[in-house]
């Protein structure tokens, strides 16, 4: 048994899922090539427990945005190691950050720090309910594990199932969900409760297909004509998408906006923030909790911020994503394969053939090619700052391999 391997059983017998978060879960058709565990990164590799080393696509699932151990955010929380984690009053770097903050995100006129984008989004729908006297919400995407995100009207999505997840059942009547880009479900959504609305969450882009730009503009024009707080989720979008998120790339600007993933570049934070006469509510909406000041993720995030202020962080990822899509979508014509690239850049997705029943087998073959050939794959891809042309070339060098693999070798 490898030493991977003997980690796993111990963990399972332990931890339910052998690990705390969803996505980290061993694949059972992968699990003799993916690795369970992993011990260190540097840049855009992670090393397991056997000394293999992979270029990684997953990004520990997004907060990784300048690459592993970036050495100037590591050195700015060493510098405030020497001072303190947590202390009795509130540490500068909170204000040194929502400066850094407020001057590059839109409509950001006050913000909060938390720990999770879990507890972000959660805030902002306590703020919403508290500025508008509303009881109603509408959510579209994925934002956590609360109640108030895993029931509701509609389908239940694949990633949050709703029989047996513990969630009261009398929650479903004050909470809809809505599909990504719906734009007529979205106008009937309102038509019907429109006044009964405290707020909208949505993921502003899902790095699916379908970049629904006009679905955000009505999302917009529908909160301001029935009072309803917009709400944008950039857990995942903030500060990878763009420096200034989803208000700059798609020019609209939401009523409350939360953050996680991204900011720390690895280190745990998040923030939420937007319309000063909507923070204002937190003086009666009491929503506190300790290690929200805590200074080596305050720290690690104004180092980050500076660097994507003052280096090309975000075209890095626009040009080497592209440079990803066109290179997959080339090899893919040549050989005269019915799989293409999709999605905005800094995450692309590859769609393998047009038979949905075929997708799922191709998909596992690709990521098991993949994987043997020492890239680890994510759906999306997501890339940060440390992958180059080099690495991209190495990456397709493998991607050409994995088609081959995958088409010749599957019906």
């Amino acid at each position: 048994m490898s030493r991977s391997a003997e980690y796993l059983e111990r963990a399972l017998a332990l931890m339910p899922w052998g690990t705390q978060t969803n996505a980290k879960r061993i694949d059972p058709a992968l699990a003799d090539v993916m690795p369970a565990f992993i011990e260190r990164a540097e840049g855009c590799r992670i090393q397991d427990m056997e000394g293999r080393w992979y270029i990684d696509y997953r990004s520990a699932l997004g907060p990784i945005i300048l690459g592993y151990r970036h050495p100037e955010v590591d050195a700015a929380v060493r510098r405030q190691m020497e001072k303190g984690v947590l202390f009795s009053m509130a540490s500068p770097l909170e204000l040194e950050l929502a400066e850094r903050m407020t001057a590059i995100v839109p409509g950001l006129e006050q913000v909060r720090f938390m720990k999770t984008g879990h507890e972000a989004n959660a805030a902002t729908i306590r703020l919403a309910r508290a500025y508008t006297g509303r009881d109603a919400i509408a959510t579209c995407g994925y934002h956590g594990h609360s109640d108030w995100f895993a029931c509701g009207a509609g389908a239940a999505p694949a990633w949050c199932p709703r029989d047996g997840n513990g969630v009261p059942a009398l929650l479903d009547r004050l909470v809809t969900r809505l599909a990504y880009g719906d734009v007529g479900a979205l106008e009937a959504l309102f038509a019907a409760q429109g006044d009964r609305l405290a707020a909208l969450m949505l993921v502003p882009y899902d790095w699916g297909e379908h970049v629904a730009l006009d679905f955000l503009r009505r999302a917009r024009a529908l909160c301001d004509r029935y009072g309803t707080v917009l709400v944008f989720d950039q857990v995942l979008t903030g500060f990878r998408l763009a420096i200034d998120g989803a208000q700059g790339y798609f020019g609209v600007v939401p009523d409350l906006t939360s953050y996680a993933k991204a900011l720390g570049n690895g280190y745990p934070i998040s923030a939420y923030g937007g319309r000063r006469a909507i923070m204002e509510k937190l003086n009666d909406a009491i929503l506190t909790t300790t290690y929200a000041g805590e200074t080596l993720s305050l720290a690690a995030s104004c180092a980050t911020l500076d660097i994507m202020r003052r280096e090309p962080v975000h075209a890095r990822l626009w040009e080497m994503g592209t440079r990803l899509m066109q290179g997959f979508d080339a090899f893919a014509m040549d050989r005269g394969f019915p799989a293409r690239a999709y999605g905005l850049p800094p995450a692309p997705q590859f769609r393998l053939g047009d038979d949905p029943d075929r997708e799922p087998a191709r998909q596992t073959q690709f990521f098991r090619a993949l994987l043997e050939r020492g890239i680890f794959p994510s759906r999306p891809f997501l890339l940060n700052a440390a992958h180059d042309a080099a690495v991209i070339d190495q990456t397709l060098e493998a991607i050409g391999e994995a088609l081959d693999q995958v088409f010749l070798n599957l019906p």
